[in-house]
């Protein structure tokens, strides 16, 4: 397992500024309702690469509130993929981030960046009650937590991962009721590994998926039309693409707990 994190970094909360009639055209969407979205509120567990791509997409979309957790430091070699420049190195990647969203904001967006992992979130009485939670981290432990902490709370969660090879990933809806992630992916709760580091990562593949992603927020907040709640999709070879509609399997135990 991980050890604890240990920094010191304090959390930042800022406010963007509005800009008149910078959302007209996206208003214009089916669907898409600019007074619900710019009144919702979004979690997002993770700072990095998914993130990166999700993140500065809702804000410009002009999101109400922004939560970011992430207990890791910016390195150069996230520079390549992530929404951090040179002067973010060394940095928090929650508190960068939310610094970083700042000038992306097309509405009075709320930015908050803590810098600590989901499970510490509890120990420092943080008050996450989203409309919507966005898990972009890259280990199985924390993507069950998160799972198993927002089914209770009936909150949805879209949960979304690339692989190994930065060839394919995918995006899951675990919506208030039906499958859980632990449907989809029954392995996953004995699976209590953490990703090695440097592996390839680039941002091709990242970019992709958090399209789905920030898609499939739109279609739990709003109207947008969605007939499925599990999407795959693949760089090299289409025929690996998919979508479906998950349902919730009899005897899970993440699900039925």
């Amino acid at each position: 397992m991980r050890p604890p994190f240990t920094g010191s970094q304090a959390s930042i909360r800022l406010r963007g500024s509005s800009i008149p009639g910078a959302a007209d055209r996206q208003q214009s969407i089916v669907g898409f309702d600019q007074a619900i979205f710019s009144r919702s509120s979004i979690l997002c567990i993770g700072a990095g690469g998914l993130i990166s791509q999700i993140a500065p997409t809702l804000v410009r979309k002009g999101i109400g509130r922004i939560t970011l957790l992430d207990d890791d430091l910016v390195e150069p070699s996230n520079l390549n993929r992530q929404r951090f420049y040179i002067k973010d190195v060394g940095a928090n990647k929650a508190v960068a981030l939310a610094r970083n969203l700042g000038r992306e904001c097309i509405v009075a967006t709320e930015i908050c960046g803590h810098p600590m992992r989901f499970e510490e979130s509890f120990m420092n009485a943080l008050h996450l009650e989203p409309d919507v939670v966005v898990c972009g981290v890259d280990n199985n432990p924390t993507r069950v937590a998160v799972s198993r902490s927002f089914r209770t709370k009936g909150i949805p969660v879209v949960f979304t991962a690339v692989s190994r090879d930065a060839d394919h990933g995918y995006v899951f809806i675990q919506d208030r009721e039906g499958a859980c992630l632990a449907c989809l992916f029954p392995d996953i709760l004995n699976d209590d590994r953490y990703p090695c580091p440097g592996t390839p990562a680039i941002a091709d593949i990242l970019q992709a998926a958090g399209a789905f992603a920030v898609y499939a927020i739109d279609t739990v907040l709003m109207r947008r039309p969605r007939s499925w709640n599990y999407r795959r999709i693949a760089l090299s070879d289409g025929a690996s693409d998919g979508c479906a509609s998950i349902r919730a399997r009899v005897g899970c135990p993440l699900h039925d707990s």
